[in-house]
């Protein structure tokens, strides 16, 4: 893993997958650690990039389906801080008070 150079947490490897159509929420049942979110231009699936076979698994099942992809994409998601317990990076205050 990699990390972000300024603190010493780790960065996590994601993926994020945009198709063409809407794709019914019942096709990520069964797949792990992956969202579906919808725009005008389709649908996109992403989440964490596990291993190989888990992202090979997921563009399988596209192509079994016939489902046309636009466009993929990998990122680093923000560094997971164990203060935190879904691994968001905690909100820092408002500059300016009350």
């Amino acid at each position: 893993m990699e990390t972000n150079g300024q603190e010493n947490h780790p960065r996590r490897r994601r993926f994020r997958i945009f198709v063409a159509g809407r794709l019914d929420p019942l096709f990520i049942d069964g797949i792990d650690g992956i969202e579906l979110g919808h725009s005008t231009d389709g649908s996109t699936l992403d989440g964490a990039l596990i291993d190989q076979s888990h992202l090979r698994g997921t563009l399988e099942r596209l192509w079994q389906l016939g489902i046309e992809v636009l466009k993929f994409e990998t990122y680093l998601s923000e560094p997971t801080d164990p203060r935190t317990a879904d691994g968001d990076t905690p909100s820092s205050p408002s500059a300016g008070g009350s």
